[in-house]
């Protein structure tokens, strides 16, 4: 159960302080589900608001504050996760709205995991370090052909394993 308070000088000092950390509460929200950060945002505000009273300035207040702000996030997740969606009108727009940071994340990690490490080295090698194929071939020492070959199958196995993004 929440702590009340009912001192006016406690609730304005809390008051400032979320005021003074709301963009940091923000901007770390938006790192982890950028289309839904505000509503996050709102949310934390009104949950930490009715636990001002566990709120100690002495302390660290601002990781105080981000702890909520990612349990929010969490707790949306879990209610994500339990829904039922009925409406295919819904399910459409869900499907064309950009997944959030996190989600795209994990979806790459397992992919890139379905890889060989040679695959997976050449792949990240090539379009994440921005290397070039002789660099590559050099590095590995492989023939140029055989590390076309290999980013060849590396695509072709990322795109098997996610067909909706050809």
């Amino acid at each position: 159960m929440p702590r009340l308070m009912t001192d006016p000088a406690t609730d304005a000092a809390f008051t400032a302080f979320l005021q003074q950390h709301r963009a940091h509460a923000l901007a770390f929200l938006q790192r982890l589900c950028p289309r839904e950060a505000e509503d996050l945002l709102q949310e934390t505000l009104a949950k930490v608001w009715r636990y001002r009273g566990s709120w100690d300035p002495a302390r660290n207040a601002a990781a105080w504050l981000l702890q909520a702000a990612f349990r929010t996030f969490l707790d949306q997740q879990r209610r994500r996760a339990r829904e039922v969606v009925a409406d295919e009108q819904l399910v459409a727009e869900q499907t064309e709205a950009p997944a959030c940071a996190a989600e795209l994340r994990d979806e790459l990690t397992r992919a890139l995991a379905a890889l060989s490490e040679l695959e997976r080295a050449l792949l990240l090698g090539f379009h994440g370090q921005q290397r070039s194929l002789q660099e590559l071939a050099r590095q590995h020492r492989l023939p140029l052909n055989t590390v076309k070959s290999h980013l060849h199958r590396a695509r072709r196995k990322l795109a098997a394993e996610n067909p909706d993004a050809r």
